[in-house]
């Protein structure tokens, strides 16, 4: 009957909000996917009315993200999207298509596209949930500066917000935390990018003094995991134990995360050896580990982070082990895949720096290959 299907969804988005509990706030992983299995269970065959959509949001967005490969989340919370349009609960389609969107971006898909389709879907957001249309303009506004290029997303605000310091005031005002931190997290961001470590690092104060900013999210892995290299590569230039030790505490921190789905977590957790061994130095080691850091993020489809890895080997072999041919090779081909990933700007930055071109050795109408494509 309809009073036990309702009655049914009900008992499964309370299983949910208990599995999200024990996610966020008792970091046990896997309790929490128990109970993420037991409302999908509940819901199975039963797709039909808006508490079905909101439980496989959180179910998809905040809890079986930590076990299944990222791009895959992508996909499921872009169909709790459609089904959630199509029950008229527009403000969970909105929540579900933004953090779609959002796993798209960090996942390496191509800038361009995901550029285009955040700027056409900012109306609507606006329309039907205006705190996901700020979290998707802040998206935006990285996307742009990562690929140097200006979408004009404040402009769906028709003036009421010219850019993020507007938005950080009205979250100060209403005392939006999740605004704020979101704010700070797309500064930290595009300052990891353009190679701002000390503005990073400013801003990766700011998050941690927002106690809801700790919780482990989406968010949080790509913060942890840039916020340790950056430690790391501070550390060469400073001899800090503080750098050091947060740099281990990333690892530390990703090392439990890898347990619970190691095509997510493989490659970034590579990396952070790597720059630990090239802190020590052992120059071999760190050799080896950078180069298995690249693979691994091929294999797993991560342009963008295949480039960052062949960067950072680069500039390893280059200011630790005095190989500077092979450095430049690196260097080259961390350029193409920035320009297959559509991050034109970076791209530009190696240009600038090491006074490198890609398409000098690799022709760019024969770029590498993304993901595990042959």
């Amino acid at each position: 009957t309809l009073k036990n299907h309702i009655h049914e969804t009900e008992s499964a988005f309370a299983f949910a909000g208990f599995g999200y509990f024990h996610v966020v706030f008792k970091q046990d992983y896997v309790r929490g996917k128990y109970w993420a299995d037991v409302a999908l269970r509940i819901l199975k065959q039963k797709r039909a009315i808006s508490a079905t959509v909101r439980v496989e949001w959180l179910v998809h967005g905040h809890i079986l993200m930590w076990f299944s490969p990222l791009k895959e989340t992508s996909r499921k919370l872009f169909e709790t999207y459609h089904l959630s349009m199509q029950v008229g609960d527009f403000r969970t389609a909105m929540f579900s298509l933004n953090l779609s969107t959002r796993f798209a971006v960090f996942e390496g898909e191509n800038l361009q596209i995901l550029s285009r389709s955040i700027g056409s879907n900012l109306k609507n957001m606006l329309k039907h949930n205006s705190e996901c249309a700020k979290l998707a303009v802040l998206d935006a506004v990285m996307v742009d500066e990562i690929r140097g290029e200006d979408s004009t997303p404040f402009a769906v605000f028709d003036g009421l917000f010219l850019n993020d310091d507007d938005l950080m005031k009205d979250a100060l005002v209403k005392k939006n935390m999740n605004l704020l931190s979101n704010i700070y997290l797309r500064r930290f961001f595009s300052s990891f990018w353009a190679g701002d470590h000390s503005s990073a690092e400013s801003c990766s104060e700011n998050i941690l003094s927002i106690p809801s900013a700790k919780r482990p999210k989406l968010l949080s892995i790509y913060f942890t995991f840039f916020r340790g290299l950056i430690a790391f590569q501070q550390y060469r230039k400073n001899q800090s134990d503080d750098d050091l030790q947060k740099g281990i505490s990333a690892i530390n921190t990703i090392e439990v995360w890898l347990k619970y789905s190691p095509s997510n977590f493989e490659n970034k957790l590579i990396l952070l050896y790597a720059e630990q061994q090239a802190s020590l130095p052992n120059i071999q080691a760190a050799r080896n580990l950078y180069d298995a850091s690249i693979k691994s993020a091929r294999d797993n489809g991560r342009v963008h982070e295949q480039g960052l890895a062949c960067e950072l080997m680069g500039k390893f072999l280059m200011s630790v082990a005095n190989d500077f041919i092979c450095a430049k090779e690196y260097l080259k081909k961390a350029q193409l895949c920035y320009l297959q990933w559509g991050a034109r700007k970076k791209a530009s930055m190696l240009s600038k720096d090491y006074g490198i071109k890609a398409d000098d050795v690799y022709p760019l109408s024969n770029p590498l290959k993304h993901g595990r494509d042959s």
